[in-house]
């Protein structure tokens, strides 16, 4: 009902504005809503701050809309920001990454069948959209093959950032109020620090994704530049890590991005695929739990093993990982991995769902 109020209440104020006014408006509102988090000292202000202002005017229907071309640049800067990250004491910890490697097939699947399960036996969704539904892949990717196959590319994206938003929240309330989870306390560098590495840090981000692209490698705008940022720390042969002020800059387009997915919510889908996301994410939390308990017990960092396996979104996830001092080489492979797994793993059987029907 408030949201059927207010969107009937905006409506003559939005809707004669041009284009071009409702891009700078909704780059004033992420911008605004991102220096509010901040200043209330809410994690990861600059990304849930935009995602919470946007994602309420979205939800009302009135205007935002944040353009597509810059998203993909934002990712390559991110996935070159991640791969700085890395250095050569990665080439002798093999063997501790790739212990916990091994959980993750076994995790993906579990989530995987018991959200289908759900959706499909208990929300009576179709076959198509609860296949594609339980994917714990990129949003993009899941939309595109399924849409192919029959299911509702609506339904798909409200699950999916229903998943990515819950995920994001509950891993910062967690970083914020659990005391043993080992968080350091991080001073923010100078917006313009590293500024001369600007030039460095374009062209492994441009050259990064453009290879990934050629190679056909799974999610080439984020894990190109972070493959060949990486690469390159670990050898020491460049230094490329990106400007505070660029780092903000991709929190800010990438929270708002997320917000908008939430445009024109009905009452329908508040109690359709958005308690659907939410049920299933608090279902993926249960093998999270079990891994966890076993990997801490064995002497992993609890931090780390929290991000690394909660089923959010890659770029969101690493965002997260890179403002509260985690160890982003042990979990960035972690989420390159699920990613990698998930889209072959799609791939494979949208080929064999589009044969039987």
């Amino acid at each position: 009902m408030m949201i059927k109020y207010l969107n009937l209440y905006f409506k003559n104020f939005f809707d004669w504005w041009p284009q071009k006014w409702r891009y700078i408006f909704s780059l004033l509102l992420a911008v605004i809503s991102s220096f509010i988090a901040y200043y209330l000292e809410l994690p990861l202000p600059w990304m849930l701050g935009p995602l919470i202002g946007c994602g309420f005017f979205a939800a009302i229907g009135k205007p935002v809309i944040i353009g597509k071309k810059p998203r993909p640049i934002c990712r390559a800067l991110l996935g070159c920001t991640i791969g700085a990250n890395f250095g050569p004491e990665i080439l002798d910890r093999f063997s501790e990454i790739g212990v916990s490697l091994l959980f993750i097939p076994g995790f993906v699947l579990i989530m995987g069948l018991s959200t289908f399960l759900y959706l499909s036996k208990i929300m009576k969704m179709d076959r198509s959209t609860s296949i594609y539904s339980s994917i714990p892949g990129g949003l993009n990717e899941m939309v595109i093959l399924g849409q192919e196959i029959g299911a509702d590319p609506r339904t798909l994206v409200l699950i999916h950032a229903t998943r990515i938003v819950v995920v994001v929240f509950l891993a910062s309330l967690l970083i914020l109020f659990v005391p043993n989870l080992g968080v350091e306390d991080l001073p923010e560098p100078a917006l313009f620090y590293n500024w001369e590495q600007t030039p460095v840090v374009i062209l492994v981000s441009l050259l990064g994704w453009f290879l990934a692209v050629k190679l056909k490698i799974p999610g080439p705008t984020i894990i190109g530049p972070m493959i060949l940022s990486a690469v390159g720390h670990i050898f020491q042969f460049v230094d490329a890590m990106p400007m505070y002020i660029v780092v903000i800059s991709v929190q800010i387009l990438l929270g708002s991005a997320l917000g908008c997915l939430f445009k024109n919510i009905t009452l329908k889908e508040m109690s359709g695929p958005i308690l659907a996301g939410l049920i299933t994410t608090l279902i993926a939390i249960i093998p999270l739990i079990i891994i966890y308990y076993f990997l801490t017990n064995i002497g992993y960092d609890p931090l780390s093993i929290l991000l690394a396996f909660s089923p959010g979104g890659q770029s969101e996830m690493n965002i997260l990982a890179l403002s509260v001092g985690a160890d982003m080489s042990f979990i960035s492979p972690h989420h390159m991995f699920r990613v990698f797994l998930v889209i072959i793993f799609a791939g494979i059987l949208h080929k064999f769902i589009k044969r039987i029907i």
